[in-house]
């Protein structure tokens, strides 16, 4: 059981690493689009603003591959966990 408790351990530490991170990340954008909103806007890109490049393009390819990312690597650790269950 111990074993199983440290794999948890290691779940939990991975999960808060990953997604404090992220949406300390998708927050700081938010508050820089509002707190620089007239610099942000003036910026353009492909001549869409810089905060629609932020807040509705960006931020999607970033999620999905952290996604896919965090997924392959929660499902290694609970393979991890599957042996050692089995292996009691």
């Amino acid at each position: 059981m111990d074993q199983i408790e440290r794999i948890r351990k290691r779940q939990l530490q991975f999960a808060l690493g990953v997604g404090v991170p992220y949406f300390a990340f998708v927050i700081g954008i938010f508050l820089l689009v509002y707190l620089a909103g007239a610099w942000v806007a003036g910026v353009s890109i492909l001549g869409f603003p810089l905060h629609y490049w932020l807040v509705a393009i960006a931020i999607y390819p970033i999620t999905w591959g952290l996604f896919i990312w965090y997924v392959g690597k929660a499902n290694r650790i609970e393979d991890e966990i599957a042996e050692t269950v089995e292996g009691e």
